[in-house]
């Protein structure tokens, strides 16, 4: 028996294991990604001279023809009222944590008067893309996006003003699909496509609309912490359109099933 060819062939095998793990796990990361920004931040009026007690969340105004998704009539209605809801949801999750307490405001209920700000908006974009292209071809291919426009209200005092407005914009998709693990020098054989496929398949427009309530939310947070209603320990930082995100605390999000 040859035990030091036997012995060879195990470390060799071994390191090509170790050597798969960290290239899987980046690829695994970046397919997944989804990438939000913010920007046209606009301060207006007068700022708020204190925190509010609360804040309202309105659910997104969405006109149909801004989004192209898989479905039409009535299951369209059905997929754009699910969304809007969804996302002043994330919304009140992420502002109850980072800014002050927050919670839906009830369609059709009057506006409520007093130490409380609003958060509204608009869809101005919805592409829902493909997830099996995103998960075969990635690099955009089957890509989605999510734009908006906000606004914060202040509703403290004679009228209604806005002192806050911005966009987000963003979408995921652009990381390498299953296909991009077979190379000609074959570096990761079918390991690599499956990691590869698990995290594109990650991406989608549930992705897309945590991280604009988290950017939305980061928003605000400089926001307040610029006109020193807040600490800077306390303070969210966005990531800007055309600039690195900021360093700070992580924000993991999990990504959920469906779109």
């Amino acid at each position: 028996m040859d035990i030091s060819g036997s012995a060879s062939k195990f470390i060799d095998r071994t390191l090509n294991i170790f050597r798969f793990i960290p290239l899987s796990l980046l690829v695994l990361t970046l397919s997944g990604c989804a990438s939000v920004s913010v920007g046209n931040i606009h301060d207006r009026g007068t700022p708020p001279k204190k925190m509010p007690s609360k804040i309202y969340v309105r659910e997104f105004e969405a006109p149909y023809e801004n989004f192209r998704v898989d479905r039409s009539d009535h299951d369209l209605v059905l997929f754009v009222k699910a969304e809007q809801h969804a996302m002043a949801l994330d919304l009140v999750q992420q502002l109850t944590k980072y800014v002050a307490p927050a919670e839906i405001l009830p369609e059709g209920k009057a506006l409520p008067h007093g130490n409380f700000w609003l958060v509204s908006g608009v869809y101005d974009r919805v592409n829902q893309g493909s997830r099996a292209l995103r998960t075969i071809v990635g690099f955009g291919a089957g890509g989605t996006k999510m734009e908006t426009r906000v606004q914060v209200v202040e509703l403290g005092g004679k009228e209604q003003e806005t002192f806050l407005s911005m966009i987000t914009t963003g979408g995921s998709g652009m990381a390498p699909g299953a296909w991009a693990a077979f190379t000609p020098a074959m570096v990761f054989y079918w390991p690599g496509a499956v990691a590869n496929a698990g995290g594109a398949s990650l991406g989608g427009l549930s992705i897309d609309r945590n991280r604009t309530a988290r950017e939305i939310t980061a928003a605000l947070s400089e926001y307040c912490f610029q006109e020193g209603l807040i600490t800077e320990r306390r303070t969210r930082r966005p990531k800007k359109i055309g600039l690195l995100p900021p360093l700070q605390r992580p924000d993991f999000i999990v990504p959920k099933s469906g779109t």
